[in-house]
């Protein structure tokens, strides 16, 4: 029977193991920390209960443990198949442990009401600024000319791109909470995200400033704490 995955943890987790969601827990040593697993036969049906039960199951590890990685629901492997995938990783999960070690995750997303005001605030900004068809050919001009150094700066930009003037805004108000920031555009599955990595100490504060943006800025949701669902690798 294989294992079905739900986080690794850099320390055994205080208390008893508790269950999964059909089994008890178990907590098995790999390259670069543990895994906590139950023993499955298949993959469990994606259903909303079932996602629930799954993401509080990782919620209670991560009160448990200094660090946590969430691996994406629906993670079964047998144990040879996650010994090679994480086979020399060791780095790579250590930087990912130390990035969200004692820190919780606070998500925003924004209205389409207040996204569509935004796109149109930006046209309108645009044709101020000579933002068009000259102004396009100018950039494709210049760009036949970048450096290999600029190339680079523009790919790393475009693979972490920059959060969007109103996501701006809201990081200005909350920078002296924030520990790390990650950008998500939207994509066919999730919607336009801004996720925040925050010190556990700190989360209450973060939480009471937060209220009071989003009292003035109704367009925006808040949704957290939670265990570091944004900032885990994809490891498995």
């Amino acid at each position: 029977m294989a294992w079905y995955v739900f986080a690794l943890v850099d320390r055994v987790p205080s208390g008893p193991p508790g269950r999964g969601l059909s089994s008890r827990l178990a907590v098995r040593r790999v390259p670069g920390g543990l895994l906590v697993v139950e023993r499955r036969a298949d993959v469990p049906p994606v259903e909303f209960g079932t996602l629930q039960q799954h993401q509080a199951v990782v919620a209670r590890l991560a009160e448990r443990v200094p660090a946590i990685l969430p691996v994406r629901f629906g993670t079964l492997l047998e144990a040879s198949e996650i010994e090679e995938a994480l086979e020399e990783r060791d780095d790579e999960i250590a930087e990912a442990f130390d990035l969200v070690r004692h820190r919780v995750q606070f998500t925003w997303r924004k209205s389409a009401r207040g996204r569509r005001e935004e796109r149109g605030f930006e046209r309108r900004s645009g044709s101020e600024r000579g933002w068009g068809p000259a102004s396009a050919e100018k950039s494709r001009q210049k760009a036949g000319a970048v450096s290999g150094a600029d190339y680079l700066r523009r790919a790393a930009r475009a693979a972490s791109p920059a959060a969007p003037a109103a996501f701006r805004r809201l990081r200005s108000t909350l920078a002296p909470l924030v520990a790390v920031e990650r950008y998500q555009p939207a994509t066919a599955a999730v919607p336009e995200s801004l996720y925040h990595l925050v010190e556990k100490p700190a989360a209450s504060r973060y939480a009471a400033v937060a209220d009071e943006f989003r009292e003035a800025n109704p367009q925006f949701t808040m949704t957290g704490p939670f265990p570091p669902f944004a900032f885990a690798p994809e490891v498995l």
